[in-house]
């Protein structure tokens, strides 16, 4: 296992010797074929192979710090990692040389030399998660690997009202899961979008940060109301619970994905929503 810290994010064990820089990478990844991203024992993991991959190119071996730790199975279209090397490394042949390197479910999107100051986690300003739900009884090869098929009537209205309490601050024991090793549970939730787009039903979450499975936790929840099993009020209850037991299930990790990871660039969902409708509508 590699290091972590107290949040249980990846530690960035390299020293700053007078010869290494420091370089920011930008990555995309299918969560599906990986027990996650932060390094396991077996290997298979994106941390793993990346680290694998730059250990090559470098000709030396790589420790990365990673903005964001997915769980097995979930996707990210953005995650940001820095890593030391020698200075006065090519970005476009540290692309290049990577994506030959690594899986092609692994994609390195580019690569910049920044300031010793930078620190993917803690100059962190905000991150986005999408969540999908599959609805229809036909399916598509494009969308069926990323999305929870869910076939059966929702009340859509009444999920996206319920969404409204819990935009804020608050304290999302509830749901995160019981073995996270956060030390506070208080995180700012800034929107929250519920989008239907054919048979796909999105949930878009903006926040300073979020707890293990929080976003899939909320989801679950969310799905319960749009079923009836339970209601509106319930959940703000179960917010002021503090107690993990009293959430409904958490939902499936397939349909997850890190979206886009901030960095004093403040965009709000309706900006990401219309960008996102202009990249993907095709598939679906």
């Amino acid at each position: 296992m590699k290091p972590t810290n107290k949040s249980g994010l990846l530690v960035d064990e390299n020293k700053n010797p007078d010869d290494a820089s420091l370089y920011r990478l930008d990555l995309n990844y299918i969560g599906a074929d990986y027990q996650g991203f932060q390094s396991q024992p077996n290997g298979k993991t994106v941390q793993d192979h990346l680290e694998k991959a730059l250990g090559v190119f470098c000709r030396h071996p790589v420790r990365i710090t990673a903005a964001s730790r997915t769980d097995t199975g979930v996707h990210a279209e953005h995650q940001v990692v820095t890593f030391r090397s020698k200075s006065g490394l090519d970005p476009a042949r540290v692309v290049k040389g990577l994506n030959a390197l690594l899986p092609i479910s692994i994609r390195v999107m580019s690569a910049l030399p920044v300031e010793n100051s930078f620190h993917p986690i803690f100059n962190c300003t905000g991150k986005v998660y999408r969540y999908r739900i599959w609805r229809s009884h036909g399916e598509s090869s494009f969308a069926t690997p990323m999305t929870w098929k869910l076939v059966g009537d929702l009340d859509v209205d009444a999920m996206r009202g319920a969404s409204r309490s819990l935009v804020g601050r608050h304290d999302f024991t509830s749901f995160c899961a019981t073995d996270s090793s956060a030390k506070s549970k208080i995180r700012n939730l800034r929107e929250i979008k519920i989008v239907e787009r054919g048979p796909v039903l999105e949930f878009w979450f903006l926040g300073d940060g979020f707890l293990k499975q929080m976003v899939r936790n909320l989801v679950g929840a969310l799905v319960a109301i749009g079923r009836k099993k339970i209601t509106p009020e319930q959940l703000s209850g179960i917010l002021a619970a503090k107690d993990r037991s009293k959430a409904p299930e958490t939902a499936p990790a397939e349909g997850l994905c890190l979206i886009f990871i901030f960095y004093g660039n403040d965009l709000d969902l309706s900006t990401l929503l219309e960008q996102s409708t202009k990249r993907y509508n095709h598939y679906l």
